[in-house]
């Protein structure tokens, strides 16, 4: 009896034992989770703003700074070395500590849609409807030079003796323009995602960058009736042509045109 009474506390001790060994592993195992520390997540560098940064700023080496940021935090665009925004212009004011994005910076010399963000603050654009022959033929492109031509009756709709007998000239207006941007029939292409050899559709309107001034001239010819052409530079052409207006009178004495005797 004694004996069997012994087995029984045996057992019994060597099942606490057990409990007592799975109950400690378990609660070891617990511990060891509950400390362990989260694996750490490796860091990229990213450029931020090193002050606050308004609108229509060259940036420079002083505008900005690098700093280690988890890439969850980045956006897509953000930029990791300061030479990609080094001389680029911002086009929205960005705070200190707001990472650079390659959206809101863009060139000095940066032709297209987005052109009044690097023209001279001086200035103003104006849209030129596309219905000269160089335009509609696709030849123009952003960035290329040329003269506005613009044939104009300044006996139009006037009296004095002087200004009527001036008749019809043609006229250079302007000279050595930039196409700051062609604008065409769809929303894609006019921010410039297609070119247009992708399309074939011509231009509706041509960008320019003008002096207020001129851009007053431009208009009046406009509204006037006058008839407009462009004439494209040669890309390495400087300076202004000597040019001078022609009218009736011109063209008899440059080809030596003799009217008929009475």
């Amino acid at each position: 009896m004694n004996r069997r009474r012994g087995c029984l506390w045996f057992a019994a001790g060597l099942l606490l034992a057990l409990m007592a060994g799975v109950v400690a592993f378990v609660t070891m195992q617990r511990v060891a989770t509950v400390s362990a520390p989260p694996p750490e997540v490796p860091k990229v560098r990213v450029v931020v703003a090193a002050r606050d940064i308004p609108l229509h700023t060259v940036l420079t080496q002083a505008d900005l700074e690098i700093r280690q940021v988890e890439p969850d935090l980045i956006p897509a665009d953000g930029l990791s070395d300061t030479e990609d925004a080094i001389g680029k212009l911002t086009t929205a004011d960005i705070a200190e500590g707001e990472i650079l994005l390659a959206r809101r910076l863009i060139a000095p010399d940066y032709v297209g849609p987005n052109a009044a963000f690097v023209m001279d603050p001086k200035k103003v654009l104006v849209a030129f409807g596309a219905g000269d022959l160089l335009s509609s033929a696709g030849i123009l492109r952003p960035g290329d030079h040329v003269d506005l031509m613009l044939t104009y009756d300044f006996s139009r709709g006037v009296t004095h003796t002087e200004t009527s007998e001036l008749g019809i000239n043609t006229l250079t207006v302007l000279q050595d323009l930039e196409v700051a941007a062609l604008v065409y029939g769809t929303q894609a292409q006019d921010r410039g995602n297609e070119p247009q050899e992708a399309t074939g559709a011509p231009p509706r309107a041509i960008l320019f960058a003008v002096d207020p001034q001129d851009a007053l001239v431009i208009k009046h010819f406009r509204d006037m009736g006058g008839v407009a052409d462009f004439a494209l530079r040669s890309p390495v052409a400087e300076g202004t042509f000597d040019v001078v207006p022609v009218d009736g009178y011109y063209l008899l004495q440059r080809f030596r045109v003799r009217g008929s005797a009475r």
